[in-house]
């Protein structure tokens, strides 16, 4: 007798950072107040007051993904990507939102951020 069946489907559908390859842990941060607004995908960091700011490249220590597009000027929480996997084409770094290099794209695999 034999069993025949899907075993699963991989996919990275939807509208957010995160995908659907290795679930995602999400969680609100506290961001920077009236500082601008952070796009999806954007890479931060904190500040020296724990606040979720833009990831710059440089010397920075990334600490999450910033999971869907929020305004700093209306609201202070965000919901953000801790660990997981992360479409590529959605990383972003600094406040303009520069695709993010091969570099930071490392720096997040190190903290458990996996781009897909």
């Amino acid at each position: 007798m034999s069993i025949t069946g899907n075993r699963g489907t991989i996919g990275a559908g939807g509208d957010r950072a995160q995908t659907n390859h290795h679930p995602a842990v999400s969680m609100a941060g506290s961001v920077k107040a009236d500082n601008g607004v952070y796009p999806q995908g954007l890479i931060v960091k904190e500040d020296a007051d724990g606040n979720l700011v833009p990831y710059t490249g440089t010397a920075d220590t990334p600490v999450a993904v910033i999971d869907e597009p929020i305004d700093t000027a209306a609201d202070t929480v965000a919901m953000i990507v801790v660990h997981g996997t992360v479409r590529t084409s959605e990383l972003k770094i600094k406040k303009v939102g520069e695709p993010a290099t091969v570099a930071d794209i490392k720096k997040l695999a190190k903290i458990g951020i996996y781009a897909v």
